[in-house]
């Protein structure tokens, strides 16, 4: 029986150069895209932020950062609209969070 090697047999060919861009590449295949958000997904996202702070609601927030999408949970303390960053305390610190990384929002129930 045949055993194809893939890529192995390869390798002893290739320059130590051509080989990162491989690496590279192949984690590059697992990225997450980062949408471009409409305006009305931007102005429900808005909305859902005014109103945890209103209310002092846990909120969740899916972020992008570092070609991932990952949630974060806390209470919107404030707002810096000169920085574009929202502030949001979480269980451990009060993080700075940039408009441009949230994707989605929503508020969290306390019974879940």
């Amino acid at each position: 029986m045949l055993h194809e090697r893939g890529n192995k047999k390869w390798t002893s060919l290739m320059l130590p150069e051509h080989l990162v861009q491989v690496k590279e590449w192949k984690k590059e295949q697992y990225y997450d895209k980062k949408r471009d958000l409409t305006e009305w997904e931007l102005e429900e996202i808005e909305q859902t932020v005014q109103q945890a702070f209103k209310l002092q609601k846990l909120i969740k927030l899916t972020l992008w950062e570092h070609h991932k999408l990952h949630d974060l949970v806390g209470l919107v303390t404030g707002a810096d609209t000169y920085k574009k960053e929202l502030l949001l305390e979480t269980d451990l610190s009060i993080k700075r969070i940039s408009f441009e990384l949230i994707q989605k929002a929503s508020l969290v129930d306390q019974d879940d």
